[in-house]
């Protein structure tokens, strides 16, 4: 019992500043500790993963603009993408259907991306969709994720507390906020033009990559555009799901 409160007392005074990084960090810790390691030599930084990492993203319409540029990122730092575009979905579609488990079991992903949350903006039921969005966690797991936050909207005056209500879930550390960047639009006036998505990859990226992230990962920049991309699934916005607690066709919006 006195073993153990010693390595406690140990382990807290050195974990403090690094406690926002990961909780796998203080089991490292102690499981040093335990085999006898000077508390001074125990470094508690957490490196970048350097996996050949199997990408799966997922969100709207956002996605046309966003995979085709980590499709370059993904080509030069030799990671495989699979990315499943959902035209005006908005968080519920993605936590409450059977497509999110449907592609984890398909894709086996050692990491994922979500774009998702602009199709959210203009609604105020804020803790539904809170629920929404750990939902979409409980799916994930253990899998590392980032979660790319929503762009404004000219039709959605102030946004009513999506940005706050998904950074809020997932954690600072894995959510990039999108909300107030200027990019370019396409005629529409909706969604950002090809050349400004890849200015938003470029900061998302080199985010990414940074001690910022929960879980950094290599994302080099590309030397190269590919010059075509297309998505793995694509699914337009009258496209409902199939509901997975119910087995019917899914409602929820």
């Amino acid at each position: 019992m006195r073993k153990k409160i010693f390595v406690f007392l140990s382990v807290f005074s050195i974990t403090l500043a690094a406690w926002a990084q990961s909780v796998d960090s203080l089991d490292f810790v102690v499981d040093k500790v335990l085999a006898g390691e000077p508390v001074d030599n125990i470094e508690t930084t957490v490196e970048t993963d350097t996996c050949r990492h199997r990408v799966l993203i997922i969100g709207d319409s956002t996605l046309d603009g966003v995979s085709r540029r980590f499709a370059d990122y993904a080509y030069q730092n030799g990671y495989t993408i699979f990315s499943s575009v959902w035209y005006g979905a908005t968080v519920k579609c993605w936590a409450y259907t059977t497509e999110l488990p449907r592609l984890i079991k398909k894709v086996k992903p050692t990491f994922i991306i979500i774009s998702l949350g602009t199709n959210d903006l203009g609604y105020h039921d804020i803790a539904a969709r809170g629920e929404a969005v750990r939902e979409i966690m409980r799916e994930i797991g253990n899998i590392p994720f980032i979660w790319i936050g929503p762009i404004s909207l000219k039709a959605v005056a102030k946004d009513p507390g999506i940005v706050n209500m998904i950074r809020e879930n997932v954690g600072a550390d894995r959510f990039y906020d999108s909300y107030h960047l200027k990019l370019q639009r396409f005629a529409d006036g909706i969604h950002p033009t090809f050349e400004a998505s890849a200015h938003w990859i470029d900061g998302v990226a080199r985010w990414m990559s940074s001690p910022e992230a929960r879980h950094p990962i290599v994302m080099e920049y590309p030397k190269t555009k590919l010059p075509q991309f297309k998505h793995n699934e694509r699914h337009q916005t009258k496209y409902k799901g199939t509901n997975k607690t119910t087995g019917k066709t899914n409602t929820l919006r």
